[in-house]
């Protein structure tokens, strides 16, 4: 009784963040100002689960987002389906979404099944959502590996089906993720089709770079960044 009036408590006070005087405030404030009650519900662990779906249909709002990074930390598989309801609806709350596509990269394994279902349902209609291709390509495992080059292959044979929807460079970005440098054949190939644009080239390129050297390609990336910091101070 005593978990559940906490639970209660505490669902209230996220709700409560939902108001104008909280609007304009970053998002370390509002952890910072949540930190308890934050901390509460995840020592709730699956208990706080289903109140915490509820609050995703409040997108745009402190306490749907804090929901998400409540399941996130949580890593309950009961939230799987309701964070892929989440980002199915496509919406602009793009803060929330990006928190939703890392929730289910930490769920790992039992968001599987479940993402490459959704994505072979949307594929079909020719709908591409970033964020729940993110989500399963995100998770390193032979299964989203598997999928992933059944795609790129399917891509490659058939270029129109992907015509006008499809972002192969966004797709393949993860393979870095998947550590298997098998695929490089896989991706040289796509930079010999001539239906590319030049950004795709570059990003493909950049793919390629990072799986073939992932210490070198960090060690280049990390030179860049200390350069444009240094041009900044001068």
């Amino acid at each position: 009784m005593q978990q559940m009036e906490m639970l209660s408590k505490d669902i209230e006070f996220l709700k409560s963040l939902d108001t104008e005087e909280f609007y304009e405030k970053n998002e370390d404030e509002m952890r910072m100002y949540a930190h308890q009650t934050l901390e509460e519900l995840i020592q709730m662990g699956n208990h706080a689960t289903s109140a915490l779906i509820e609050l995703l249909n409040t997108e745009f709002t402190w306490s749907c987002f804090f929901a998400i990074t409540l399941l996130r930390q949580i890593k309950d598989p009961a939230s799987v389906f309701p964070l892929i309801d989440f980002l199915r609806k496509d919406s602009d709350d793009s803060m929330a979404n990006e928190e939703a596509m890392f929730a289910l990269q930490d769920i790992g394994d039992p968001s599987i099944q479940p993402l490459i279902e959704e994505l072979e349902q949307e594929f079909d209609t020719k709908t591409y959502n970033t964020y729940l291709v993110g989500a399963l390509t995100g998770i390193l495992g032979p299964s989203p590996y598997e999928f992933m080059v059944h795609v790129t292959n399917d891509f490659i044979r058939n270029p129109g089906r992907y015509k006008g929807w499809f972002c192969i460079d966004d797709f393949t970005y993860n393979f870095v993720i998947q550590e298997r440098q098998d695929v490089l054949p896989l991706l040289r190939k796509i930079l010999e089709m001539k239906t590319l644009t030049p950004s795709e080239r570059l990003e493909l390129s950049d793919t390629i770079a990072a799986v073939e050297d992932p210490e070198g390609y960090k060690k280049k990336v990390q030179e860049t960044i200390n350069d444009i910091e240094h041009i900044g101070e001068t």
